[in-house]
């Protein structure tokens, strides 16, 4: 199975220096001991809204990259995880508006997730209000 993104190699920590990040756009996903009161579907469900919030939240704040520190898996193949589930959700159409693909690295341990820029609203709103063909007036 090929993939769309860059194979990382070394030590994880070699990213935070050559993409210049700051510890806001690093997230831990090692949360400690899991609520066993709330499913394990559950918690793999918000991992992946709060992975999509991150993206947005740094893409609004204007940051290039945001790294997913998700640890090796450890489970047997076809076993659901943090890393599983960071790197479905980056090979989601829900993410293609976030990020471009081809300057995202996936390691073994990260994710380090290079983010599209965040659209010129001002232009997006003038794009908008006027239709495709149309040509400004003369006579006003």
């Amino acid at each position: 199975m090929t993939t769309p993104f860059q194979q990382g190699l070394g030590s994880w920590t070699q990213y935070r220096s050559m993409f210049d990040l700051s510890e806001s756009d690093e997230v831990d996903l090692h949360f400690g001991p899991r609520d066993r009161s709330v499913s394990y579907d559950k918690v793999m469900r918000d991992l992946i809204n709060l992975v999509e919030d991150k993206l947005r939240d740094a893409q609004q704040r204007g940051r290039p990259y945001v790294m997913f520190i998700h640890g090796s898996s450890t489970s047997r193949r076809g076993r659901r995880t943090a890393r599983s589930q960071v790197r479905g959700f980056m090979r989601s159409k829900a993410a293609t508006p976030l990020i471009e693909r081809k300057h995202c690295i996936q390691h073994n341990t990260v994710f380090l997730a290079k983010l599209r820029p965040m659209p010129d609203a001002t232009v997006a709103a003038v794009l908008l209000s006027e239709p495709a063909n149309s040509s400004p007036r003369r006579d006003q």
